[in-house]
């Protein structure tokens, strides 16, 4: 009877710390996605403003998930800007939960390593494969600007990160 006790003492604790691991990695996640996800729409949107065509390149973004149908909406097209909205909420999302998944460690060089190097990846495949097919983002923006929205991914995922585990954010003081 004592040992049964021990043991079931023993497995409440282990899942409480399993718990708090996975709310921890969970709301990494969802604060690297949330930030990710305006940053990325406000570079688009930025970009957009800057030639005078604010939603061609949210428009551009849905080419993944409409193809050619995408690419000669210059304007708000209600079936189309929405999807590119989506596609850059779908990426955030997968991205902040896969640097959340390689970030395991809470050390700040995992956390940029990770952010970096995931990043890096991302823009490699955009520039040298993604580009090489008609439309989307990448017929649309010039390397520079490419450039510039995977850095303002790379820091605004890191910054998600850090914010998750401020202090200040997502604790709760019982005393």
């Amino acid at each position: 009877m004592i040992e049964s006790q021990g043991s079931e003492q023993n497995f409440r604790a282990e899942s409480a710390v399993a718990h708090k691991a996975l709310v921890t990695r969970l709301t990494l996640a969802w604060a690297a996605s949330v930030i990710t996800a305006a940053a990325i729409l406000g570079m688009l949107l930025g970009l957009g403003r800057r030639y005078s065509t604010l939603w061609r390149p949210l428009n551009a973004a849905a080419h993944t998930v409409l193809g050619a149908r995408a690419d000669g909406v210059w304007g708000y097209q209600s079936d189309v800007t929405p999807v590119g909205c989506a596609v850059v909420l779908v990426v955030s999302v997968m991205t902040g939960f896969v640097i959340a998944l390689l970030a395991s460690s809470g050390r700040t060089l995992h956390r940029a390593m990770a952010t970096f190097g995931i990043v890096l990846v991302g823009y490699l495949v955009h520039v040298h494969i993604v580009a090489r097919t008609p439309g989307g983002l990448a017929a649309l923006l010039s390397i520079g600007e490419l450039r510039a929205l995977y850095v303002a991914v790379a820091i605004a995922v890191f910054v998600g990160m850090r914010y998750a585990f401020s202090s200040r954010i997502g604790t709760t003081h019982t005393h």
